[in-house]
């Protein structure tokens, strides 16, 4: 009877074994075989989308010329998911083009804390750190990034968040308390 225990021991543990080749070790196998590449599903997120932005015309700011205008637009493709695609976007903002009398608003020392989408609304939310300026420099900050969102596809409006909450106005001179579309400007 003592012969039979130790066999018994030695068939289950061979089982065991087995049963891991065959169920749990594959597995691991097939997930290593590429670690590089990225998941199927976060791969296909990613595409390249068109998008139109919108920086401040130099001049328009230098001589305050009401036949100017305010904005001039620039078409650059940006790699993003759509879930990040406003931000990617507002990033852009940063880097107004090379080429004389373009400038940007939203300068460095602005610092965007989160940006989303809701149904047809982009939500931008700013910090109250370094957000202050003059008239002309909020007037060309709010129409610079409610044209450019509002140009991608599905965006109707842009409300303006600071610190993560609905105010006044971002620099005291432009109500942002609701959100705004390109025709209330």
């Amino acid at each position: 009877m003592r012969r039979k225990t130790p066999f018994i021991w030695i068939v289950l543990l061979l089982g065991l074994v087995v049963l891991f080749l065959l169920l749990i070790y594959p597995g691991v196998l097939r997930r290593n075989e590429n670690p590089s590449e990225p998941a199927p599903d976060s791969a296909a997120r990613q595409r390249e989308h068109e998008v139109t932005l919108f920086f401040p015309n130099q001049e328009y700011i230098q001589t305050g010329r009401a036949d100017l205008p305010m904005l001039k637009e620039i078409t650059r493709k940006v790699e993003a998911s759509d879930e990040e695609l406003i931000a990617k976007v507002l990033d852009e903002l940063r880097k107004p083009p090379a080429e004389e009398g373009y400038t940007t608003a939203l300068h460095d020392e602005l610092k965007v804390l989160a940006s989303r989408r809701e149904d047809r609304r982009a939500y931008v939310d700013f910090s109250s750190q370094n957000l202050y300026g003059g008239s002309l420099q909020e007037t060309l900050l709010v129409h610079q990034i409610v044209q450019t969102l509002t140009a991608l596809p599905g965006i109707d409006e842009v409300q303006f968040l600071v610190d993560g909450e609905k105010r006044e106005s971002l620099m005291g001179h432009i109500s942002t308390d609701e959100p705004l579309s390109p025709s209330q400007l």
